[in-house]
Protein backbone atom coordinates (compact mmCIF):
# COMPACT_ATOMS: atom_id res chain seq x y z
CA UNK A 1 0.00 0.00 0.00
CA UNK A 2 1.83 3.18 -1.11
CA UNK A 3 2.26 6.65 1.22
CA UNK A 4 -0.62 8.32 -0.50
CA UNK A 5 -3.18 5.81 0.21
CA UNK A 6 -1.80 6.09 4.09
CA UNK A 7 -2.54 9.13 4.37
CA UNK A 8 -5.71 9.10 2.53
CA UNK A 9 -6.80 6.28 4.95
CA UNK A 10 -6.31 9.27 7.54
CA UNK A 11 -7.93 12.17 6.15
CA UNK A 12 -10.74 10.46 5.44
CA UNK A 13 -11.48 8.84 8.28
CA UNK A 14 -14.96 9.27 8.82
CA UNK A 15 -17.85 10.37 8.07
CA UNK A 16 -20.37 11.41 10.17
CA UNK A 17 -20.95 14.00 13.41
CA UNK A 18 -23.54 16.59 13.30
CA UNK A 19 -23.41 19.12 16.32
CA UNK A 20 -26.10 18.54 18.10
CA UNK A 21 -26.02 22.70 19.31
CA UNK A 22 -27.05 23.73 15.69
CA UNK A 23 -27.90 27.25 15.48
CA UNK A 24 -31.00 28.76 14.59
CA UNK A 25 -31.48 28.55 11.22
CA UNK A 26 -34.82 29.52 9.12
CA UNK A 27 -34.90 26.27 7.40
CA UNK A 28 -38.50 27.35 5.44
CA UNK A 29 -36.74 30.78 3.90
CA UNK A 30 -34.57 30.06 1.26
CA UNK A 31 -31.06 32.66 0.95
CA UNK A 32 -31.10 35.30 -1.20
CA UNK A 33 -27.95 35.15 -2.68
CA UNK A 34 -24.62 33.07 -2.09
CA UNK A 35 -23.09 34.21 0.55
CA UNK A 36 -26.18 33.88 3.15
CA UNK A 37 -25.80 30.30 1.86
CA UNK A 38 -22.76 30.22 2.51
CA UNK A 39 -22.95 31.21 5.98
CA UNK A 40 -25.70 29.45 7.04
CA UNK A 41 -23.97 26.04 6.29
CA UNK A 42 -20.59 27.11 8.27
CA UNK A 43 -22.52 28.43 11.46
CA UNK A 44 -25.07 25.26 11.18
CA UNK A 45 -22.48 22.38 11.18
CA UNK A 46 -20.02 22.50 13.72
CA UNK A 47 -18.12 19.31 15.00
CA UNK A 48 -19.51 17.59 18.72
CA UNK A 49 -16.38 17.58 21.40
CA UNK A 50 -15.99 14.00 20.82
CA UNK A 51 -16.96 11.25 17.94
CA UNK A 52 -16.56 7.39 18.15
CA UNK A 53 -17.31 5.95 14.74
CA UNK A 54 -16.68 2.02 13.57
CA UNK A 55 -17.49 0.08 10.16
CA UNK A 56 -16.03 -0.53 7.15
CA UNK A 57 -13.87 0.92 4.72
CA UNK A 58 -13.54 0.10 0.97
CA UNK A 59 -10.14 1.12 -1.09
CA UNK A 60 -9.54 1.18 -4.99
CA UNK A 61 -6.46 2.07 -5.82
CA UNK A 62 -6.82 0.56 -9.43
CA UNK A 63 -9.63 -0.86 -11.45
CA UNK A 64 -10.35 -4.46 -10.21
CA UNK A 65 -8.24 -3.59 -7.40
CA UNK A 66 -10.55 -3.17 -4.25
CA UNK A 67 -9.62 -3.63 -0.87
CA UNK A 68 -12.09 -3.38 2.30
CA UNK A 69 -11.07 -3.61 5.83
CA UNK A 70 -12.59 -2.26 9.30
CA UNK A 71 -12.10 0.77 10.86
CA UNK A 72 -12.80 2.49 14.09
CA UNK A 73 -11.77 6.17 14.57
CA UNK A 74 -12.11 8.69 17.62
CA UNK A 75 -11.97 12.36 16.99
CA UNK A 76 -11.43 14.68 20.03
CA UNK A 77 -12.31 18.12 18.64
CA UNK A 78 -9.46 20.56 18.23
CA UNK A 79 -6.94 18.08 19.46
CA UNK A 80 -6.59 14.49 17.81
CA UNK A 81 -8.32 12.45 15.39
CA UNK A 82 -7.42 8.23 16.26
CA UNK A 83 -7.44 5.63 13.71
CA UNK A 84 -7.52 1.64 13.65
CA UNK A 85 -7.37 -0.37 10.70
CA UNK A 86 -7.89 -4.14 11.47
CA UNK A 87 -8.33 -6.88 8.88
CA UNK A 88 -11.17 -10.05 9.34
CA UNK A 89 -11.52 -11.48 12.56
CA UNK A 90 -10.18 -7.79 14.02
CA UNK A 91 -6.55 -8.22 13.79
CA UNK A 92 -4.96 -4.93 13.67
CA UNK A 93 -3.29 -3.89 10.57
CA UNK A 94 -2.19 0.01 11.39
CA UNK A 95 -2.86 2.52 13.98
CA UNK A 96 -2.52 6.31 13.29
CA UNK A 97 -2.84 9.69 15.31
CA UNK A 98 -3.11 12.57 13.54
CA UNK A 99 -2.44 16.04 15.58
CA UNK A 100 -2.25 19.85 15.67
CA UNK A 101 0.86 18.95 14.29
CA UNK A 102 1.78 15.32 13.94
CA UNK A 103 1.14 12.80 12.35
CA UNK A 104 2.11 8.95 14.07
CA UNK A 105 1.59 6.04 12.42
CA UNK A 106 2.04 2.16 13.18
CA UNK A 107 2.36 -0.46 10.97
CA UNK A 108 1.65 -3.56 12.64
CA UNK A 109 2.02 -6.02 9.32
CA UNK A 110 5.70 -5.04 9.08
CA UNK A 111 6.54 -3.76 12.15
CA UNK A 112 7.58 -0.20 11.74
CA UNK A 113 6.18 3.01 12.77
CA UNK A 114 6.94 7.00 11.73
CA UNK A 115 6.18 10.16 13.08
CA UNK A 116 6.49 13.39 10.84
CA UNK A 117 4.95 16.78 11.02
CA UNK A 118 1.51 17.54 9.81
CA UNK A 119 2.50 19.58 6.41
CA UNK A 120 3.97 16.41 4.85
CA UNK A 121 0.32 15.08 4.21
CA UNK A 122 0.18 18.45 2.26
CA UNK A 123 3.16 17.53 0.38
CA UNK A 124 1.91 14.22 -0.53
CA UNK A 125 -1.30 15.57 -1.94
CA UNK A 126 0.08 18.26 -3.67
CA UNK A 127 -2.57 20.50 -1.29
CA UNK A 128 -2.12 22.95 1.25
CA UNK A 129 -4.64 21.42 4.07
CA UNK A 130 -4.32 21.73 7.74
CA UNK A 131 -5.56 19.44 11.18
CA UNK A 132 -8.79 21.68 10.98
CA UNK A 133 -9.70 21.32 7.39
CA UNK A 134 -8.87 17.23 7.76
CA UNK A 135 -11.40 17.13 11.05
CA UNK A 136 -13.86 19.05 9.27
CA UNK A 137 -13.71 16.24 6.43
CA UNK A 138 -13.64 13.73 9.28
CA UNK A 139 -16.82 14.83 11.28
CA UNK A 140 -18.77 15.58 7.95
CA UNK A 141 -18.96 19.49 8.48
CA UNK A 142 -16.47 21.16 6.20
CA UNK A 143 -16.57 24.83 5.72
CA UNK A 144 -17.38 26.03 2.19
CA UNK A 145 -14.57 28.35 1.27
CA UNK A 146 -14.98 32.18 1.20
CA UNK A 147 -15.04 32.76 -2.59
CA UNK A 148 -17.69 34.74 -5.73
CA UNK A 149 -19.66 31.63 -6.59
CA UNK A 150 -23.13 31.33 -8.89
CA UNK A 151 -25.68 30.08 -6.93
CA UNK A 152 -28.07 27.49 -8.48
CA UNK A 153 -31.15 26.06 -6.92
CA UNK A 154 -32.76 22.47 -7.90
CA UNK A 155 -35.96 20.83 -6.27
CA UNK A 156 -33.28 19.02 -3.29
CA UNK A 157 -30.21 20.93 -3.12
CA UNK A 158 -28.21 24.08 -3.65
CA UNK A 159 -25.16 24.27 -6.02
CA UNK A 160 -22.37 26.35 -5.56
CA UNK A 161 -20.00 26.69 -8.49
CA UNK A 162 -16.74 28.77 -9.01
CA UNK A 163 -14.03 27.88 -10.91
CA UNK A 164 -11.96 25.52 -8.30
CA UNK A 165 -15.05 24.53 -6.06
CA UNK A 166 -18.22 23.07 -6.27
CA UNK A 167 -20.15 22.56 -3.73
CA UNK A 168 -24.13 20.89 -3.25
CA UNK A 169 -26.09 21.60 -0.23
CA UNK A 170 -29.12 20.18 1.02
CA UNK A 171 -31.81 21.83 1.97
CA UNK A 172 -31.15 21.68 5.27
CA UNK A 173 -27.63 23.07 4.58
CA UNK A 174 -25.63 20.39 4.75
CA UNK A 175 -22.81 19.53 2.19
CA UNK A 176 -23.82 16.61 0.03
CA UNK A 177 -20.75 16.78 -2.03
CA UNK A 178 -17.48 19.35 -2.47
CA UNK A 179 -15.00 19.36 -5.35
CA UNK A 180 -11.80 20.89 -4.67
CA UNK A 181 -9.57 21.57 -7.90
CA UNK A 182 -6.06 22.79 -7.38
CA UNK A 183 -3.23 22.62 -9.93
CA UNK A 184 -4.53 19.28 -11.61
CA UNK A 185 -5.48 17.84 -8.81
CA UNK A 186 -8.40 16.85 -7.36
CA UNK A 187 -10.81 16.02 -4.27
CA UNK A 188 -13.89 14.74 -4.41
CA UNK A 189 -15.96 13.69 -1.41
CA UNK A 190 -19.68 12.88 -0.87
CA UNK A 191 -21.90 12.22 1.69
CA UNK A 192 -25.03 10.02 1.54
CA UNK A 193 -27.77 8.15 3.77
CA UNK A 194 -28.10 10.30 6.42
CA UNK A 195 -29.71 9.54 9.12
CA UNK A 196 -33.37 11.00 9.79
CA UNK A 197 -33.07 10.49 13.65
CA UNK A 198 -29.41 12.05 14.51
CA UNK A 199 -28.78 13.72 10.50
CA UNK A 200 -25.40 12.55 9.79
CA UNK A 201 -24.08 10.34 7.08
CA UNK A 202 -23.40 6.93 7.57
CA UNK A 203 -21.77 6.66 3.86
CA UNK A 204 -18.66 8.99 2.54
CA UNK A 205 -17.39 8.49 -0.76
CA UNK A 206 -14.16 10.17 -1.51
CA UNK A 207 -12.17 10.31 -4.87
CA UNK A 208 -8.59 12.00 -5.40
CA UNK A 209 -7.21 12.55 -9.29
CA UNK A 210 -3.84 14.05 -9.43
CA UNK A 211 -1.22 14.24 -11.94
CA UNK A 212 1.19 12.00 -9.89
CA UNK A 213 -0.60 9.25 -8.67
CA UNK A 214 -3.44 6.65 -10.28
CA UNK A 215 -6.78 7.75 -9.52
CA UNK A 216 -8.52 5.95 -7.03
CA UNK A 217 -11.19 6.15 -4.54
CA UNK A 218 -12.60 5.02 -0.67
CA UNK A 219 -15.84 4.28 0.50
CA UNK A 220 -16.62 4.47 4.20
CA UNK A 221 -19.79 2.33 5.81
CA UNK A 222 -20.53 3.23 9.26
CA UNK A 223 -22.56 1.06 11.24
CA UNK A 224 -22.01 3.10 14.88
CA UNK A 225 -21.68 6.44 15.79
CA UNK A 226 -21.46 7.99 18.87
CA UNK A 227 -21.78 11.50 20.12
CA UNK A 228 -20.10 13.52 22.87
CA UNK A 229 -18.74 10.31 24.83
CA UNK A 230 -15.03 10.91 25.62
CA UNK A 231 -12.85 7.52 24.45
CA UNK A 232 -9.54 6.29 25.03
CA UNK A 233 -6.90 6.63 22.39
CA UNK A 234 -3.54 4.28 23.16
CA UNK A 235 -1.05 4.54 20.79
CA UNK A 236 2.54 2.80 22.22
CA UNK A 237 5.08 2.22 19.80
CA UNK A 238 6.54 -0.96 20.04
CA UNK A 239 10.26 -1.23 21.25
CA UNK A 240 10.94 -3.75 18.78
CA UNK A 241 9.71 -1.83 15.86
CA UNK A 242 11.79 0.18 13.53
CA UNK A 243 11.26 3.76 11.89
CA UNK A 244 9.71 3.32 8.24
CA UNK A 245 11.73 4.05 5.35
Amino acid sequence: MNKLVLYLFFIVFASSCVTKNIAEVAFSVSPVNAKELIERVNSSNRPSEHLALKGMVSLMIEKDNEVSLGISIRVRKDSLIWASVTAPFGIELFRAVITMDSIYYINRTNKTYFIKPITNISEILKTDIAFKEIQEIVTATPKIEKKEYSLNKTDDDFLLTTQDYMYTVSNFYRIRKGVLIEEGNSLIYTYSNFSFENDFPEQLEIIVKSSFQNAFNIKLNYSKVVFDKQQQTPFKIPSSYVVAE
